[in-house]
């Protein structure tokens, strides 16, 4: 945009400048300006403008209305105007008339006309701002009893397993209320204000208020007439003053937000809004306003959310850029935005939390084929970024629809990077873009640097010498900050891995995650104000009609299948060297031959994985549904401390990290917003402990008592079972010699709350980068891998199998010469034998890891389109040959060799294999599906892994 012109008219001080600020300017939350087209006031009047500012005062007096009577009015005070001005003898005693133009309408405003100079004004607007009263209330009553976690899911022969592991899970404090989170006394409190609630009602001073039961119906759906008496849902008072909070509370994180570039305005009113000020400020951000049908969506959920203390979940699926590869997992743009708007959903009384599923070296199919079981069936919004390695629009489609089909609810659909969801807004869903920051102060030089706001350093660079400088601070991301209470026992790298020239470093991550936090700001700032609106209209609660969401969820779902746009099918037996996508529609029942078919595009899908990071890890994982073995156990190797069992070797949180955490006073958006609470472990000191249970003394290690014994202790020992394993190596039953390659330790689900991987043997602990890939493992010896697939409705079963790894050992197999050791495993090993497998096999978790991280690696570097391959070094099997079975539920289905499996192995990506096991419409329900690799006709040296299935 021109900067504005330097001429004036006759009368300066009724001069307006066509300028565009996107953020509101009142930190108080009242309609001084939205993120539309107003125009800015004379340099006198910014001086006033600062003086409300500081006052919380609004400078529009008229709210919005209806375009007609506005005009009337503004035609009649026009009038007035001029008659009062021309009656009016005395100096300083003019009422000056200011048009601020918004959304095409003209509002006024009133100002007493002074002689003061813009100067005085702004210095006065600073002299004279109060600084806010520390109001404090006793929190005891409001702040919750105990810690829960994301899942009440427990693993069978789990239940003991350590803190922060995968199978225990990270506890929390749950948001359970309005002031659990109020900080009156943090160091940006003074300037910028804080969430001022505290309950009207003496009755209720100290007290939680009563809810009704909103687990009780679908989608916390309650009717109005469920609030009981003392409800804060039903007081107006109460509403009032919460609306009136709540909208403060997003205004000023707003303003935090742009004040990180320095062209915020703080609530008390310290700067000076000059015209480059306001030409930066306007050019910062354009919020790319999305539908009304969009916002009216948007708005429904946000009401319904706050009403009844339900989540907010943030959802995104990429590629590496996405994942946050080279820049860190916790610097990574979704969570950039989730770090902004945690504590303000938390003030509201809404858990929020920002979920990344991007895994390095893939795209997003291989995870929108189990439907949002992988990524979490509460998705509120949803977002797609992998442009770098899915550039088929049907896979982006795709992607969508089963976000809408195979959640609990209907997601707000994100576009860009690509993608385009318009198409699902015919039908409902909302949709829209997040934009970008468009200003930064530019970077000239190191010694200038100091002097810019601490987040746009180095963001933007000169010409010449000084672009290098932004060159050379791409990625300032450390491995390490150190602490008291642990030392890593590898010296870490000096920056995280993963950096190439398509993988943008923190400072990009953190502009784009606060442009997709700016749109969602924008967007809850239009729903408080349509609430505000309809409880002045008709009271509080406000009708059902405006805030349930089951209906609106089910009528998008019901019509998503008529969203053109998704794949057509791939042939089976579709090559590496034949990517390519196929258009049989010749109407035959689809079985094991024909396509990967184009029908799961309108059914929701369903699925268990090991490839991480996904959504409650335990529960979604393939070893959730594994069917217990004769000795009661899901994993053989269960009581030899597997990776899921195995804790981190120190607690959270780590320490604020210079490079990524502003220092005070630079402005600080989330503790501006207001603090979260961080989990409180008081076992600190004692975190080298948690792992204790893997260090045994040589007496114990002589004593240790067989898995068997165990087992039968337990009273899990299935004696039909063990029976049938010695007497029938071929029974359909789940064999002993499965070997389940976890991948990485600890809570790995796709959050900053998550604690993954944190090992002392790890040499970048600060890149918490969550990408995994486990994987359950078989050969001929290791007998039938058992899965119980529940709620088949439209008669579909298929899996992604790596049939390609080379020959090798599994390491429960070792020294095994027949299958299932003769029925025994390895469970009869005791003492110093069982040790000495249990070591072995903790050994080969950490070959493991060290193998997956450089897989990743490896096919990062083909994330780059203009380097990848096609083939990804997949085929049918490079060790000999074999034959891979199928049962379902106790038949055999199939006996295919090695050819046989090539021709049902059916390329749908790059990395992307899939394997159809069944495929009838007319065929529901609960169904017992085991596979092998036949002991009788293999090469005892190959093995294969499965790393997904899914079903619907």
């Amino acid at each position: 945009m021109d900067p504005p012109s330097a001429e004036r008219d006759e009368d300066p001080e009724m001069e307006m400048q066509p300028i565009v600020p996107r953020g509101p300017v009142d930190p108080d939350g009242r309609k001084i300006s939205r993120p539309n087209n107003w125009m800015m006031p004379s340099s006198r009047g910014r001086g006033r403008m600062a003086t409300a500012v500081a006052h919380g005062e609004s400078i529009m007096a008229m709210a919005d209305s209806d375009v007609k009577k506005k005009k009337m009015l503004l035609v009649f005070l026009g009038i007035l105007m001029v008659a009062l001005v021309g009656m009016v003898a005395v100096k300083g005693d003019a009422v000056e008339l200011e048009k601020i133009v918004e959304e095409g309408e003209i509002e006024v405003a009133h100002h007493d006309d002074t002689a003061a100079t813009v100067e005085e004004e702004a210095a006065a607007a600073t002299s004279s701002s109060s600084t806010p009263a520390v109001h404090t209330i006793d929190l005891d009553g409001y702040l919750p009893k105990s810690m829960v976690t994301a899942s009440d899911y427990v693993l069978p022969g789990t239940e003991n397993a350590p803190p922060l592991s995968a199978a225990k899970g990270r506890p929390y404090y749950p948001i359970i209320n309005h002031f659990q989170n109020r900080n009156p006394t943090g160091f940006y409190a003074k300037k910028w204000g804080y969430f001022d609630l505290e309950d009207p009602d003496p009755k209720w001073k100290g007290k939680m208020r009563p809810q009704p039961d909103f687990a009780a119906v679908p989608n916390r759906d309650v009717k109005s007439t469920d609030f009981p008496d003392g409800a804060w849902q039903k007081d107006k008072e109460y509403m009032t003053r919460f609306l009136e909070e709540a909208k403060k509370l997003v205004n000023r994180t707003i303003e935090a937000v742009y004040g990180e570039w320095g062209v915020g305005i703080p609530q008390d009113g310290s700067v000076e809004l000059t015209d480059e000020f306001m030409v930066n400020r306007e050019a910062f951000y354009k919020w790319p306003k999305p539908s009304e049908q969009s916002l009216d969506g948007m708005t429904r959920r946000f009401i319904h959310h706050i009403m009844t203390g339900d989540s907010f979940k943030l959802v995104l699926g990429g590629h590496s850029a996405a994942a946050g590869h080279g820049a860190g997992f916790n610097a990574s743009y979704v969570h950039q935005a989730g770090l902004v708007l945690e504590p303000v959903f938390a003030h509201l009384g809404v858990e929020f939390r920002s979920y990344n599923f991007a895994q390095g070296g893939m795209g997003t199919f291989q995870q929108a084929l189990a439907g949002m079981d992988l990524r979490g069936k509460d998705a509120d919004m949803l977002i797609w970024d992998s442009s770098m390695t899915e550039k088929s629009p049907p896979l982006t489609n795709f992607f969508y629809r089963q976000g809408l089909l195979a959640g609990n609810r209907a997601p707000f659909l994100y576009s860009g990077g690509g993608a385009d969801p318009s198409a699902f807004e015919a039908i409902g869903a909302s949709v829209g873009g997040y934009g970008a920051l468009g200003y930064s102060p530019i970077t000239t030089s190191e010694e200038q640097a100091k002097t810019l706001p601490w987040a746009a350093r180095y963001d933007k660079c000169g010409p010449g010498g000084a672009a290098a400088l932004c060159d050379s601070q791409k990625y300032d991301g450390k491995c390490w900050v150190e602490r008291e209470d642990f030392t890593p026992a590898v010296e870490q790298d000096d920056l995280f891995g993963g950096q190439a020239k398509w993988h943008p470093g923190p400072k990009v991550h953190r502009a784009r995650g606060r442009a997709l936090a700016l749109s969602v700001l924008f967007m809850l700032q239009h729903a408080l104000d349509k609430w505000e609106e309809l409880g002045t209209e008709s009271g509080h609660p406000v009708a059902e009609e405006h805030w349930h969401v089951t209906d609106f969820y089910n009528g998008i779902k019901e019509k998503a299948p008529t969203v053109d746009g998704c794949y057509p099918g791939w042939k089976i037996g579709n090559t590496r060297r034949g990517l390519r996508e196929t258009n049989q529609t010749d109407g035959r029942r689809l079985d094991l031959e024909g396509e990967w078919p184009s029908r799961l595009c309108n059914i929701p899908m369903q699925g268990r994985s090991l490839w991480g990071p996904r959504n409650n890890p335990m529960e979604s994982s393939l070893l959730s549904i594994l069917k217990p073995n004769a000795f009661g156990d899901i994993d053989p190797n269960i009581g030899g401390s597997p990776a899921y069992m195995k804790g981190p070797d120190y607690f959270p949180p780590d320490r604020a990290a210079p490079w990524s955490t502003p220092p005070e006073p630079e402005v600080n958006p989330w503790e501006i917003a207001g603090s979260r609470r961080l989990l409180d472990n008081a076992n600190a000191s004692n975190a080298q402990q948690i792992n204790s249970g893997n260090f045994l003394s040589s007496i114990e290690k002589e004593n240790l008592p067989s898995a068997e014994e165990e087992a039968i202790a337990r009273g899990t020992v299935n004696a039909t079972a063990l029976r049938i394993l010695a007497e029938d190596p071929d029974a359909i039953v789940p064999g002993l010699g499965i070997d389940v390659k976890w991948g990485h330790s600890g809570v790995c689900d796709g959050t900053t709350h998550g604690w993954c991987e944190r090992t002392k043997d790890v040499k970048c602990l600060y890149s918490a980068a969550q990408d995994n890939r486990g994987m359950v493992c078989f050969n001929p010896l290791s007998g039938w891998v058992v899965f119980d697939v529940k709620n088949v409705k439209h008669g579909f079963i298929g899996a992604r199998i790596e049939a390609w790894h080379g020959s090798g050992e599994i390491e429960t197999t070792k020294g095994w010469k027949e299958v299932n050791n003769g029925g025994s495993g390895n469970y009869k090993k005791e003492g110093l034998e069982r040790h000495l497998l249990q070591k072995a096999q903790q050994e080969r978790d950490a070959r493991y890891v060290e193998e997956m991280t450089n897989r990743i690696e490896e096919d990062m570097l083909l994330d780059d389109f203009s380097r990848r391959r096609l083939g990804g070094g997949q085929s049918c099997g490079a060790s000999g040959d074999y034959i891979f079975e199928f049962a379902i539920n106790g038949k055999i289905v199939a006996s295919w060799d090695k050819d046989a499996f090539c021709a049902h192995y059916t390329r749908t990506g790059y990395n992307m294999d899939l394997v159809k096991l069944l495929d009838d419409e007319g065929v529901t329900g609960d169904f017992e599906l085991a596979m092998r690799m036949s002991p009788a006709h293999s090469n005892q040296n190959s093995y294969m892994c499965i790393t997904h299935l899914y079903w619907s």
